[in-house]
C-alpha cells in the first residue's frame, strides 16, 4: 500500500506501508508523515485533513489521535450519492 498527501500548497513523498494498515499503523503512518508534511509546508496549530472512511480511518485509537494532534478532518460521505437526471 501507498500512502501520499498533497495540499494546495505541494504533494509530500509517496511512503510505502507494509501489510493491512489498523488504526495503530494508520497514526504511526500520520505522525511521521502527515504532520512533518503540514508543519513543512507551513501549518503549525491546525491541519484540516481528508481521508476515504477506511475502517482503520475510523478507529478509536486514530480520532483519539487526530483530537491530540489538532488534525481536523473533513467529512467523507459513506457512500456517494449519484444524481441522474
Amino acid at each position: 500500500m501507498i500512502w501520499g498527501a498533497m495540499s494546495y500548497n505541494g504533494t509530500a513523498f509517496l511512503t510505502k506501508v507494509n501489510g493491512n494498515l489498523n488504526g495503530a499503523g494508520y497514526s504511526n503512518v500520520l505522525e511521521n508523515n502527515a504532520i512533518p508534511f503540514a508543519h513543512l509546508l507551513g501549518f503549525w496549530r491546525v491541519v484540516w485533513f481528508q481521508d476515504d472512511g477506511a475502517l482503520c480511518h475510523r478507529s478509536r485509537l486514530v480520532a483519539e489521535w487526530k483530537a491530540e494532534n489538532n488534525l481536523r478532518c473533513l467529512s467523507w460521505p459513506l457512500k456517494a450519492q449519484i444524481s441522474i437526471p
